[in-house]
């Protein structure tokens, strides 16, 4: 499976197309699975989603809290598309999503704590996830 660096390489994705965006722990960089098959499309280092859902699987997280050993339970899920790969929002209206199943059940806004349902849009890089809430809903 290619490493995908740069924008130009995403054609390998369908426009539109549902994906589930988790953070790989060894190959440091993200890895883009289709959210209706589950498997890995590609790895990269940058994707931007819009309609952004933050799900998190409870009984993944039972077991992480059980045997105290990491597995991926928790996606970034959104759409897509891309010309999102291009935009630039002023760094001021983006915030740091964050989730650590040792200490909630869900994604939580990094500066407030509160937990996050949804999105109108996420950008994942560098190992962070940040989202963009038009309305500012959490």
């Amino acid at each position: 499976m290619k490493l995908m660096r740069s924008i130009s390489d995403y054609p390998v994705l369908d426009e539109g197309l549902t994906v589930l965006i988790a953070y790989h722990l060894y190959k440091r960089c993200f890895s883009i699975r289709d959210s209706s098959s589950r498997k890995v499309i590609m790895y990269t280092d940058r994707i931007i989603v819009r309609d952004v859902q933050f799900p998190v699987s409870l009984s993944g997280r039972m077991r992480v809290l059980r045997e105290r050993k990491k597995n991926v339970h928790a996606y970034v899920r959104g759409c897509f598309e891309q010309r999102l790969q291009h935009v630039q929002l002023p760094f001021e209206q983006w915030s740091e999503a964050y989730y650590n199943p040792y200490f909630g059940p869900s994604f939580v806004d990094r500066c407030t704590e509160m937990p996050i349902d949804c999105a109108d849009l996420a950008i994942c890089e560098k190992g962070r996830v940040f989202y963009y809430q038009s309305n500012m809903r959490v």
